[in-house]
């Protein structure tokens, strides 16, 4: 509990993270990323002393970073993977996947397909959000790897 600018009481949340069985939670939905291998997590969490470095990398610099990872062990990520693995929101790193699209930000095939047997758990009324997209950065001038 804590006491607002009011002086009302009301309940803080912290942002969401990572419990031991590497469930990220957030947004009102749980990720799983116990199945990202571990070059992908270790590729988007700052080791000791990195921490200054890598807060100066552009956010589109570290999704890459961590797509390219990704890549390199055939690894598809959803946004929500992205999202747990980064900390970063998954508008902003949908946003970020359409500029590395971009010639002057690398000109990366980035692909995107519907997640296999996953149905999310709450479908907007008209039936927008009923499935999950995964994503895949190809390589460069659109060949994928």
């Amino acid at each position: 509990m804590s006491v607002n600018g009011a002086g009302q009481r009301g309940v803080s949340r912290a942002r969401g993270g990572t419990d031991r069985a590497g469930v990220a939670s957030g947004g009102g939905r749980v990720v799983d990323v116990a199945r990202v291998p571990d070059v992908v997590r270790a590729c988007a969490a700052p080791g000791r002393g990195e921490y200054d470095a890598r807060r100066l990398r552009s956010q589109r610099d570290v999704i890459r970073d961590v797509m390219i990872s990704a890549g390199e062990c055939a690894t598809w990520l959803t946004l929500g993977e992205l999202r747990a693995l980064t900390g970063y929101g998954e508008a902003s790193i949908s946003a970020q996947l359409r500029h590395l699209r971009k010639m002057e930000n690398g000109g990366y095939a980035v692909v995107k397909r519907h997640r296999e047997g996953v149905v999310r758990r709450r479908a907007a009324v008209d039936g927008r959000g009923e499935c999950v997209w995964e994503y895949f950065l190809g390589h460069r001038g659109g060949q994928e790897a």
